[in-house]
């Protein structure tokens, strides 16, 4: 599921949500009325005459939509500011009090709206503080808020951390028996990590593999990639073949990615001393595709594609490339739409019994 969809998702969560209170409050007094035999026409009170109203449900409607387009804004500007160095839990705790004071906003901004109306009763919020049940009620109803802030924004943190994808999966059980998927494979490798290692030092070597992982995990939705795993100072996502061989995502990501590392040149030179350049294999076809583990559980994928892309990374070096793919995946994709390939010949990759076309692929 890419951005755009679970943000649509959210909106609709908080109108459906804002809808349902709506509905809970004018059912509560039109019962009560009906039940007292009260005619709800007699009655004199403009808030009693608007709750039972439909009118209340637009207000609801107005509110959902306003606050939803803040969570998604809270959401998008704590991704610019790059709020995921925190913990999981600090994320939830500082989004969860910023959706709280966005919440309060967004009824300042529904009550000048629905102000303008000449339905909606206009002393109506010190008229419901004069009544004694009205604290508890607002007590109430910014708990409940509160827990339902809490729950989908752990409900986000939760998809953005393990992939909306991955999490479906094992809800679904889609792969608890082994089930065969074609797939392209891209494996993405620091070129002279042995060197930065040895002149950085463990943890400062570490703060630079996650600030380049947190630069990709940026362009993971718009390039429709799903993050198969870290494995040190490599990581390796994949695609179904059918859903972007023609799109050529795969490819693009890893010039995006390159172009992110070169917009921080600045902060990584000032950090580091030093730029990090990637190099990267690209291979597809059928793979097996299981859930594994008890205790920790994860979808993992077999297969010999997987050994071939990374045997493809790992020449990389001695070809003088950065972005290699089987010919066999090549002859698959057909037009390239601006990007370049040129055979590098038939390699005998280490440990594959058959050599293998290479190409080197360059950007447009």
């Amino acid at each position: 599921m890419n951005k755009l969809k679970l943000y649509l998702l959210i909106l609709l969560y908080w109108v459906l949500m804002m809808d349902m209170v709506s509905y809970f409050a004018l059912a509560n007094v039109t019962g009560f009325v009906k039940l007292a035999e009260i005619d709800i026409e007699s009655i004199e009170s403009p808030i009693v005459s608007y709750w039972a109203s439909p009118f209340q449900m637009f207000e609801a409607t107005l509110f959902g939509l306003l606050f939803g387009f803040l969570f998604i804004g809270v959401n998008e500007i704590s991704e610019k500011l790059r709020v995921e160095k925190f913990s999981f839990g600090k994320i939830i705790l500082i989004k969860s009090c910023i959706y709280l004071c966005g919440f309060a906003l967004s009824g300042v901004v529904v009550y000048l709206i629905m102000s303008q109306f000449d339905f909606f009763p206009k002393g109506a919020f010190r008229e419901v503080l004069a009544l004694k049940p009205a604290y508890g009620m607002i007590a109430f109803g910014f708990l409940f808020l509160g827990f339902q802030i809490l729950l989908l924004n752990f409900v986000v943190q939760t998809i953005t951390k393990f992939g909306i994808n991955n999490l479906f999966n094992f809800l679904s059980g889609k792969y608890q028996q082994p089930v065969i998927e074609d797939r392209i494979f891209l494996f993405m490798d620091l070129k002279s990590s042995t060197t930065y290692a040895e002149q950085l030092g463990n943890i400062k070597y570490s703060q630079l593999i996650k600030d380049c992982f947190d630069d990709i995990n940026l362009l993971v939705g718009k390039f429709k990639a799903e993050i198969y795993q870290y494995v040190g100072d490599e990581v390796v996502l994949t695609w179904k073949t059918d859903k972007v061989l023609k799109t050529h995502e795969y490819i693009a990501i890893f010039y995006a990615f390159c172009g992110a590392l070169n917009k921080r040149r600045a902060y990584y030179l000032k950090k580091y001393n030093m730029v990090p350049e990637f190099k990267a294999g690209i291979h597809g076809g059928l793979v097996t595709v299981a859930e594994i583990g008890n205790i920790k559980r994860d979808i993992a994928y077999h297969g010999d594609v997987l050994n071939t892309a990374s045997r493809i990374q790992s020449i990389c070096n001695e070809y003088g490339e950065q972005l290699l793919i089987s010919g066999q995946l090549l002859q698959r994709i057909g037009s390239l739409n601006g990007y370049k390939s040129r055979s590098i010949g038939e390699i005998q990759l280490k440990g594959k019994l058959k050599r293998i076309d290479v190409c080197a692929l360059t950007g447009d």
